[in-house]
């Protein structure tokens, strides 16, 4: 079965769409977006939508400002970048995150999804291209346009879409290209589907030591995902609850986007032990599949293969496949992704 993104939050039917004032948050109406032009650098304090449409609890981390209906089936999205302190653009994991967030957003704000159904996520694929401005490393603001085909259930009724098609614009340059294939299911289905391992014994499970942070280009233990494997190219999954980067909310499984966190670790600690440098710069491939849920109460191993530049990683648990996550750096512009 295939691995969510992240498990939704336990929110009551009717919840309110749009966040109190002190989050900053609200949910657009059909309008055209405001503010300054997608591509210039944003203020920190730019308003956001509500937490809840993209199954966060953090509303700091909620990138998408606004958003406009183009058609049925198409939107247009302003998202916020923060200020990237370390200046690595393109960043494949902020990218992730922010493909995702538009389609939670849209799906439930536009196509009615309820708030506690779940997002399975089955393929995600995209093109990233470096990004220079003038103002360096400030927020930014980008434009998405987002082309959605419905999925329909037996009821006829929409239910979110099966496929999303992204382009990611800075000004007129387009630096994201993606397309991702999930779908939704209710709150009693998901209970029956997840049986036993619905609701894990949150924290109570062995966390092994990270590897030293610089070998996965992070400066601090905590952010580290990875411990030491079997060998070469071998590393085993940290899951950490007091990591927020993976966990933003206490979930019944791994999350798909925090696997993708572990296999860009995976790849640069791969690039370190083999003495391949910095990472090179041009356009990142990224492609994701995933087959099964990654659980809390057994060991999750993730492996590298490829060469520096193109990696596959392959994540098994208890030796059956559960995801496998490509990254691949070429020059040129970002490609369309099918």
């Amino acid at each position: 079965m295939s691995a969510t993104v992240q498990q939704s939050c336990t929110l009551e039917p009717g919840i309110p769409k749009s966040a109190g004032a002190s989050e900053a948050a609200t949910v657009p109406s059909p309008r055209s977006p405001g503010g300054p032009a997608p591509g210039l650098a944003a203020g920190p304090t730019r308003k956001r939508i509500a937490k809840e449409l993209v199954h966060l609890h953090d509303a700091a981390a909620v990138l998408v400002v606004d958003w406009v209906r183009r058609s049925a089936t198409e939107f247009t999205l302003t998202v916020e970048w923060p200020a990237s302190a370390a200046g690595e653009r393109p960043d494949p994991e902020l990218a992730a995150h922010t493909l995702r967030q538009c389609g939670l957003a849209i799906s439930h704000a536009e196509f009615g999804v309820p708030l506690d159904h779940q997002s399975l996520l089955r393929k995600l694929d995209f093109s990233i291209a470096p990004v220079a401005t003038a103002e360096g490393n400030a927020p930014l603001l980008l434009s998405v346009d987002l082309r959605c085909s419905p999925e329909n259930g037996r009821d006829g009724r929409g239910h979110g879409c099966e496929a999303m098609d992204f382009t990611v614009r800075a000004g007129t340059r387009t630096i994201i290209r993606a397309r991702s294939l999930a779908t939704w299911i209710s709150p009693g289905v998901y209970r029956r589907l997840r049986g036993a391992h619905l609701s894990p014994r949150w924290g109570e499970w062995e966390i092994p030591p990270p590897l030293p942070p610089s070998d996965v280009g992070r400066a601090r233990p905590g952010e580290v995902v990875l411990a030491a494997g079997d060998g070469p190219d071998h590393w085993r999954l940290r899951n950490d609850p007091a990591n927020k980067e993976m966990f933003d909310h206490p979930v019944d499984h791994v999350p798909g986007l925090a696997l993708f966190t572990a296999a860009c670790q995976a790849a640069r600690a791969a690039r370190t032990a083999a003495s391949a440098g910095d990472l090179p710069t041009g356009t990142v491939e990224v492609t994701m599949a995933y087959s099964r849920y990654v659980e809390f109460d057994a060991p999750c191993f993730l492996e590298t293969a490829g060469a520096a530049d193109d990696q596959e990683v392959t994540g098994t648990q208890e030796g059956a496949v559960a995801f496998r996550i490509g990254l691949r750096y070429v020059a040129g512009a970002v490609t369309a992704t099918g």
